[in-house]
């Protein structure tokens, strides 16, 4: 708890209201690694090595994932009035559009056509959404 409680002290938070505020919060290494994964259940989907059904109409939203339910709830909740985090947020939902088109891509095209997608509008929309999520890391922490 003590380390928690620090967090609580960062300057960021002072005359803010932390009622609710949870470690996960604050972890923001968590949520990278967590989008990172998508690509590699995305390339495993698009290689045909994952039982993972990937549903084209679910994927495109960003309220679906563990980080965009984080955005939509406690993210928008503690750190809503920051643009960095509006960024991230329309970021992230340009994101899962991108992963949807890469599936659509790949049931209708084929694989070749979906990496060259993925390889394009994807890992430019995941860069971008990892980049924003270090920034609010950097704003929140110092």
């Amino acid at each position: 708890m003590a380390l928690f409680d620090f967090f609580r002290r960062l300057a960021f938070f002072k005359g803010r209201d932390t009622e609710g505020l949870t470690a996960e919060d604050l972890d923001f290494d968590k949520w990278i690694q967590a989008h990172r994964d998508w690509r590699t259940r995305l390339t495993n989907y698009i290689n045909g090595v994952s039982g993972d059904p990937l549903d084209e109409a679910v994927i495109c939203r960003d309220d679906r994932c563990a980080l965009g339910q984080w955005i939509h709830g406690h993210g928008e909740k503690f750190y809503g009035d920051l643009e960095k985090f509006r960024d991230m947020r329309n970021h992230h939902a340009e994101f899962h559009r991108s992963a949807g088109k890469v599936v659509h891509c790949f049931k209708n095209d084929g694989l070749a056509a979906a990496r060259k997608l993925m390889h394009n509008d994807f890992d430019r929309n995941s860069l971008t959404v990892i980049n924003d999520l270090q920034a609010l890391k950097t704003t929140i922490r110092g």
